[in-house]
């Protein structure tokens, strides 16, 4: 099949999404397909075969994100690659994801959207009003979803999320998974010998960029309450971002700077190595769809105590391969790493749990699903959905509408 995706995140910006895109794309093609990726354009983006960039805004609101802009009408750059697509996989409601819904609507091919982030507890990154922008994103999503073929849930969770918020078409839950042969090899020294402690030190890992919205703070604070009994572990924080100033002061003012190692981020083999070097992999975020880095830990064999949010609860199973705590839980989330670290025979029964539970959501297996879905729609001519234009501006105006009313019920 030809496969036509639009993102308004990719590499070489760092995140989930532009790594489930990738990964996908990739497992897609292992399979025989050609997929063609839209994204937006970044400083140091190199050229690839299949990868289209859109003029975009770089660094918007002093931020790393590359703004693309609609594709409204017809590109400078030749679009006949998309003649004969079969399936058009949009990534975003808006900018990119709104231009691959009315070419698909051109080209009469259906239209599958995966909804990968929680919009509405990342409107911080907006020089907008923050609660209007947050009920605009729930909107605009949910009225973006209906208007495609089907939505792609990245978990259970966010099924019932969309359900709930009254998306009506079909809702397959499928993560991205993971890809468990680029986890092959490593060296399990990596870190210790890049923070200087002896290979012997337990590392206690999370992979994250670092911003206000991944509760990183939480796992400072817990971590802080494990060193008070726990002379030996340290704590590795691989990733980057505009929070990691705050995050250092913060180490700094618990009295753990020194047992607390920000490296940056980190790709390829030194990933691998990264996560071969530790004992317990940490996570704290709450507004994740799908929490990848915890199935990447769960492929090299790391128990996870993590947060218990949407995003995880279908991988971690509490007890069995990891720990799920409460959000307020601190001291129950230190009392969890402590409990791996010194009880043996409880850490490999989880270490082996964690390996199977990756080998179950594999990125080959999502791949497959993925196709499932693909092929039945592409039968299935009469589920076309309905064109749409203006989604974003009509709900703009149905929302202050919608308020003017309101405020006018209060007068009478």
């Amino acid at each position: 099949m030809l496969i036509a995706f639009f993102t308004n995140n990719y590499k070489p910006f760092i995140g989930g999404v532009p790594i489930a895109v990738e990964n996908t794309a990739k497992a897609l093609r292992r399979r025989g397909h050609r997929v063609l990726i839209f994204a937006p354009d970044y400083d140091g983006a190199e050229d690839e075969e299949d990868v289209f960039r859109v003029l975009s805004i770089k660094n918007f609101n002093d931020t790393p994100f590359s703004l693309p802009l609609p594709m409204t009408v017809r590109p400078a750059y030749d679009l006949d690659a998309l003649s004969g697509v079969d399936i058009v996989h949009v990534h975003h409601p808006f900018l990119l994801g709104m231009s691959g819904l009315q070419l698909a609507r051109a080209y009469d091919a259906p239209v599958v959207f995966t909804y990968h982030t929680q919009y509405e507890k990342y409107i911080h990154y907006l020089p907008f009003p923050e609660k209007m922008t947050a009920e605009l994103a729930v909107r605009l999503a949910t009225r973006f979803s209906n208007s495609c073929d089907a939505v792609i849930a990245p978990s259970s969770d966010i099924k019932k999320v969309l359900v709930e918020r009254g998306v009506e078409v079909p809702i397959f839950v499928i993560p991205t998974g993971v890809d468990l042969r680029r986890f092959r090899g490593g060296d399990s020294t990596y870190l210790q010998r890049l923070i200087g402690v002896s290979v012997e030190t337990p590392l206690i890992l999370t992979v994250s960029r670092l911003a206000k919205e991944k509760n990183i703070g939480f796992l400072i604070e817990a971590f802080s309450r494990l060193c008070a009994y726990e002379r030996s572990a340290h704590m590795v924080l691989v990733g980057d971002g505009d929070y990691r100033s705050q995050l250092e002061k913060l180490a700094i003012e618990r009295g753990i700077a020194e047992r607390t190692h920000f490296v940056g981020a980190l790709s390829g083999r030194n990933l691998v190595s990264a996560y071969k070097s530790a004992k317990v992999f940490v996570f704290a975020s709450q507004t994740e769809t799908q929490g990848m880095v915890v199935l990447e830990a769960m492929a090299n064999g790391l128990p996870v105590v993590a947060v218990d949010a949407p995003g995880v609860r279908d991988f971690v199973q509490h007890a069995s391969n990891g720990y799920l705590v409460d959000d307020q839980g601190v001291d129950d989330f230190a009392e969890r790493i402590k409990l791996l670290l010194t009880t043996p025979q409880l850490y490999e029964t989880l270490r082996e749990q964690a390996r199977k539970t990756a080998r179950k959501w594999s990125l080959a297996v999502g791949a497959r699903k993925l196709e499932t879905v693909y092929r039945q729609l592409k039968r299935d001519a009469t589920a076309r959905g309905r064109r749409e234009r203006f989604i974003m501006l009509r709900e703009i105006v149905r929302y202050h509408f919608a308020k003017l009313v309101e405020e006018l019920e209060k007068l009478v």
